[in-house]
């Protein structure tokens, strides 16, 4: 095997490996919410008011699923689709106040979450390992 598909690999599971751990630490503190919409939540709260298809770039989605993530929070009571003030066939989402409240609850659930999954690494290591990602990320 080369080394850069063990090392696509290993990423590949460190990423699955925090979703099963995100979503553990969200059912034992009763967060109402999958590791993906968490994610969704947590950009809108922070961008709110942006179109689907900007949230559906960001968390690497294709637009159904999207779309499908979207009604789930909304019938949940977590989101609201708004029409556009500009152009009346575009609908752009927001946060209620029950999603920024879910949202700051597990924040801190996830936060305690990856601090565990993280735990044995140093600062420099981390530091050196984020330097890495974004080069990485950059090749795409």
């Amino acid at each position: 095997m080369s080394e850069r598909l063990q090392l696509s690999l290993l990423l590949s599971h460190v990423v699955n490996r925090q979703a099963v751990v995100l979503d553990a630490a969200f059912r034992i503190h009763n967060i109402p919410l999958s590791v993906e919409q968490y994610r969704l939540l947590f950009l809108v709260s922070h961008q709110p008011a942006a179109h689907q298809e900007f949230y559906a770039r960001k968390l690497g989605r294709d637009r159904s699923s999207l779309t499908r993530m979207i009604q789930q929070l909304e019938k949940s009571g977590m989101l609201l689709r708004l029409q556009s003030d500009l152009d009346r066939r575009s609908l752009h989402v927001e946060p209620t106040l029950e999603g920024k409240e879910w949202v700051q609850k597990a924040k801190i659930v996830a936060e305690e979450a990856m601090r565990q999954l993280w735990d044995g690494i140093a600062a420099e290591e981390r530091e050196l390992l984020n330097g890495l990602l974004v080069r990485l990320r950059g090749n795409s």
